[in-house]
């Protein structure tokens, strides 16, 4: 329909710029419309036939897309049952690495524990050329098996007593043949000529007589007597040389400290000084202190203050000086003999309080630099840890040592310092407190004796005046 359209709009200019002439241009213009409608009918022809092949072409398209829609979903399918496959099969792998891992570590475990023991045992782990997964893991499973039988051997022999022929160092560092006395994997006693005794490990397998212990004992069980008490040395392995404890001495413990060891010890051994300087000054200046004061109490009542002045120049200490300096003022007033001895309890107070401070304070720091000394120990132990790590213990020591012997130290010099410093501070109060009280004790007496003087002056003259007039007293 739309080409016929199409062709009359193409020829409508043309028939209208014909003239008409006659019934042949009406003809041929009726020819043409039939040709062109049978062209029309041609072409819708081929147009149903196109859309009917491309009908059948979609229809078959579909079935295809259909089936290759198939195929995805099934190839999709295969290939997640492929990935779950293999994420069992890195299962089963890690698993068998596990496995392998746990057998190694194993074997390096049962053959450290039988080196222990002097039993020499390396099983041959790992993957060997042309082995599969399965006949390594059989492999190596056969050796662990015979890593336990060896074990349990061992177990077994070290529940056993038994004798067999040895050699063992001496001393001196000799080696000789002898007897050996093994008790399970505990013990060993060896004999070897006139040299006999308890032995101990001296690395890798070996013994040694040092130090010479239990020589009795080994001869005793050797020859198969049985002995009261037995002397033995009990050991873990014998992988490791034995060493005995020695005590450390006292300079080793100062030097184990560092230099804030040494500080600590220089401020004990001053504060030791002063406390032995302030006793032997409290010593001097309380020397007869009561006495003194009962001696001169007894001269100031009978008056004779020339004997008492004398009496106080012979004698020593804190009493005697304070004395010295009342006598001399005696016939003053209450007020000039108090000021007196204020006056002379000043220069007192300071010799009997002389380096009563300085040891308290000694008292004091030393506690703070043993603390100093603690942290600058661990300071230094996290260096070492930070460079060599943890590894290797003896690397740690010495900031252990540092850490632990100051305030050890600290300690040691603070807690006596303390103590003696305020026992001697009491001793020192109470020795000011006398003489406070000696000194209202003289005051007293010599104000007692001025009024027992006028008092007897005042009867003196009463019993005068009444003779005078000639009355009776």
């Amino acid at each position: 329909m739309r080409l016929s359209i199409l062709l009359a709009c193409l020829l409508t200019p043309t028939l209208l710029m014909a003239k008409p002439e006659s019934g042949t241009l009406r003809d041929a213009f009726k020819k043409e419309f039939a040709f062109l409608e049978s062209e029309q009918a041609v072409l819708e022809k081929r147009l149903q036939k196109a859309k009917r092949a491309l009908r059948q072409e979609a229809g078959r398209s579909k079935v295809v897309l259909a089936g290759l829609q198939r195929q995805i979903v099934q190839q999709t399918t295969e290939s997640d049952a492929m990935a779950d496959a293999m994420v069992d099969l890195e299962r089963q792998v890690d698993a068998l690495g596990e496995s392998e891992e746990a057998l190694t570590g194993l074997g390096d475990q049962i053959s450290r524990g039988l080196e222990s023991e002097g039993v020499v045992w390396k099983p041959k782990m790992g993957a060997v050329d042309g082995e599969n997964a399965e006949d390594r893991l059989k492999r190596e499973a056969g050796q662990i098996l015979t890593g336990f039988d060896l074990s349990f051997k061992s177990l077994e022999q070290g529940g056993q007593v038994r004798r067999e022929p040895g050699e063992f160092f001496l001393s001196d560092g000799k080696q000789v043949n002898g007897t050996l006395l093994k008790v399970g994997k505990v013990a060993v006693y060896g004999v070897a000529g006139g040299q006999a005794g308890a032995l101990t490990p001296a690395g890798n397998g070996h013994f040694k007589l040092d130090p010479p212990q239990g020589a009795d004992t080994a001869r005793a069980l050797i020859e198969g007597r049985q002995e009261a008490q037995i002397k033995l040395f009990l050991f873990e392995n014998t992988t490791k040389n034995f060493e005995p404890p020695k005590e450390k001495t006292v300079l080793e413990i100062i030097n184990s400290g560092g230099v804030i060891a040494w500080v600590i010890v220089g401020l004990g051994i001053l504060a030791m000084l002063l406390l032995v300087i302030r006793a032997l000054l409290l010593v001097f200046a309380g020397t007869n202190t009561e006495r003194l004061w009962d001696r001169i109490e007894d001269v100031v009542y009978r008056g004779d203050l020339m004997e008492a002045s004398k009496f106080c120049e012979t004698k020593r200490g804190a009493g005697a000086r304070i004395l010295a300096a009342l006598t001399p003022v005696l016939k003053e007033d209450r007020d000039d003999l108090e000021r007196v001895f204020s006056e002379r309890m000043v220069v007192e107070e300071g010799y009997l309080d002389r380096f009563g401070s300085i040891i308290l304070v000694i008292a004091a720091v030393a506690p703070l630099l043993g603390l100093l000394g603690t942290v600058t120990g661990m300071i230094s132990t996290f260096d070492v840890i930070t460079e060599f790590g943890t590894g290797n213990p003896k690397l740690l020591s010495g900031g252990i040592s540092e850490a632990l012997v100051t305030t050890e130290l600290g300690l040691c010099v603070a807690i006596p310092t303390l103590l003696f410093g305020n026992i001697l501070n009491g001793w020192a109060t109470k020795m000011k407190g006398n003489l406070e009280f000696g000194a209202l004790r003289l005051i007293n007496a010599v104000r007692c004796r001025k009024r027992t003087s006028q008092s007897a002056e005042t009867n003196a003259n009463w019993d005068g005046a009444l003779t005078a007039t000639g009355k009776p007293a």
